[in-house]
């Protein structure tokens, strides 16, 4: 009974650690993007720019391949972490086609995205990006 009393304390202890160590954790671009392959042939990068006082809200944006590579490159690299975004404040949607169609919003100013989902009973998720590997800087760059 004494073994009990030491051990079950130091285990809720352990428990409550674990959950908040695996709360603030932060994600790859793999746990991000459902079951992505990085190593795709071909990979692309479509972006659109987003802009609600515009009379065409939403505009295609070129970029060169070259850049596009750096995009998806930087992405890989970057950590993530769960959150919630408002709606209304996206400044791109963006497409990376690798081994499938990965479709986003961005909010460059909040480093934000949503991933959003193929599944219609799945729900988009929501993405603050902590170590954006210079994506936004890249994004920057393509975009002006």
């Amino acid at each position: 009974m004494k073994k009990f009393i030491i051990i079950l304390p130091l285990l809720i202890i352990i428990i409550v650690v674990a959950f908040f160590a695996m709360k603030d954790k932060n994600v790859s671009a793999t746990d991000v993007l459902e079951n992505v392959d990085f190593n795709a042939e071909n990979p692309t990068v479509t972006i659109f720019s987003i802009d609600t006082d515009k009379k065409e809200i939403v505009t295609e944006i070129e970029i060169p391949e070259k850049t596009q590579q750096e995009l998806i490159k930087a992405f890989q690299k970057a950590k993530f972490k769960k959150t919630t975004i408002n709606a209304t404040e996206y400044d791109y949607r963006i497409k990376m086609t690798l081994n499938a169609g990965y479709a986003m919003f961005l909010d460059s100013d909040k480093k934000s995205l949503t991933i959003l989902s193929t599944h219609p009973d799945i729900p988009d998720k929501n993405y603050a990006i902590v170590n954006d590997n210079d994506f936004f800087s890249i994004l920057e760059k393509a975009t002006k």
